[in-house]
């Protein structure tokens, strides 16, 4: 099990020493890159707000009542903001409507206006123990409405409520929810200190190093897919499509002029297919970014970053490079990450960005 808070010890240590001082700003704003831990941090921050006796370092201590509710997800004092597409389960209004009539309707991706409306009576009405906690993720996710929405509980909350805002894009939110919190800046954690948590992990991962390469440190990443490449049990669904997605991938990129685009196309539409979010059509376009990242490193004379396993490969391609084609297509990729979450056809759209892959190299050119 990955240990968070040692991985963002400095964090911690800054937010545990201005507990006890009494001097905890009412409102932290948790930010950094996507997948270093913001959120279990901020799980593991609430708990010890909550907690009726926590450990001398600040954790909470896991037994006694608060930490028994907030683990099964039922404290009184405790609530959680993020967008309806990012939850596995939402409870029914009274009046909600047929399963029928719901399931056609998409699920936000947004943090709604009355989601923050009905933290109203929450704030407002005294605790059950002591602290209130609030935890907005990703706190990007509010739009202006909602976001101005919130900023009345921001400035005035009352004694004990405190706000834990997690994002992955703070430079989203709004200058005047940004200047009512206290940001904690969270870095993505050293190599070596990864690595010794990957080692930790139960059961083992096979590859766990070569992943933490190709997610840029992002540890949480690394282990989900690690697991999913593993076929781990606790994989997730979307992870295991992830890896199927990157390893079409790895299966045709590395062959340069010679790749099928076609056939590419449309082997990933397939692993594609369903996923209503567009997210899987945006991870697939993120690892061509890094693909390519590589090969102007290593036309560069530099070593890979993501892809240090694929050094042979990278530089024979690297010299059948056409520099101009390469020096465009970052720009290319960068406007179909754009238009991801809504292409008119999706196969024709891979198609479009793989026979642009293939067209990076010209033909006859020898190593």
């Amino acid at each position: 099990m990955i240990n968070w808070i040692a991985l963002h010890s400095d964090a911690w240590t800054q937010i545990q020493s201005a507990k006890a001082s009494d001097r905890l700003a009412h409102a932290l704003l948790l930010t950094g890159a996507s997948g270093i831990g913001k959120l279990a941090f901020a799980e593991a921050v609430a708990a010890s707000l909550l907690c009726d006796q926590p450990e001398a370092d600040g954790q909470a201590c896991g037994s006694c009542t608060a930490c028994t509710w907030h683990a099964s997800g039922n404290h009184p004092d405790f609530r959680r903001l993020r967008p309806e597409a990012f939850s596995e389960e939402q409870p029914e209004a009274e009046d909600a409507k047929p399963a029928a009539a719901k399931a056609d309707k998409k699920k936000s991706e947004q943090i709604r206006i009355d989601q923050v409306r009905g933290l109203e009576s929450f704030i407002q009405v005294g605790s059950h123990r002591g602290r209130r906690v609030i935890l907005i993720e990703p706190a990007e996710a509010m739009n202006e409405a909602t976001a101005n929405a919130l900023l009345k509980s921001l400035e005035e909350p009352p004694a004990g409520v405190h706000f834990l805002l997690v994002s992955h894009a703070a430079e989203r939110l709004l200058p005047t929810v940004r200047s009512r919190t206290r940001a904690v800046p969270m870095a993505v954690p050293a190599e070596s200190t990864a690595r010794q948590q990957l080692a930790d992990v139960q059961p083992p991962l096979r590859q766990g190093g070569m992943w933490l390469n190709r997610c840029a440190g992002a540890l949480r990443f690394a282990v989900e897919l690690a697991q999913a490449a593993d076929k781990h049990p606790n994989a997730t669904d979307e992870a295991m499509a992830e890896v199927a997605i990157l390893e079409a991938l790895l299966a045709q990129l590395p062959l340069g002029e010679r790749m099928d685009p076609l056939a590419l196309a449309k082997t990933c539409e397939a692993l594609i297919k369903g996923d209503q979010s567009g997210m899987r059509l945006a991870l697939l376009i993120d690892w061509m970014q890094r693909w390519t990242l590589d090969l102007h490193l290593v036309r560069l004379g530099a070593a890979p970053r993501v892809f240090p396993e694929q050094l042979n490969a990278l530089q024979r391609l690297a010299a059948q490079l056409n520099d101009d084609a390469l020096q465009s297509f970052p720009d290319f990729l960068l406007e179909s990450r754009r238009l991801s979450s809504h292409p008119l056809n999706i196969k024709l759209f891979l198609e479009s960005i793989f026979s642009r892959t293939m067209a990076l190299y010209e033909p006859g050119l020898t190593p």
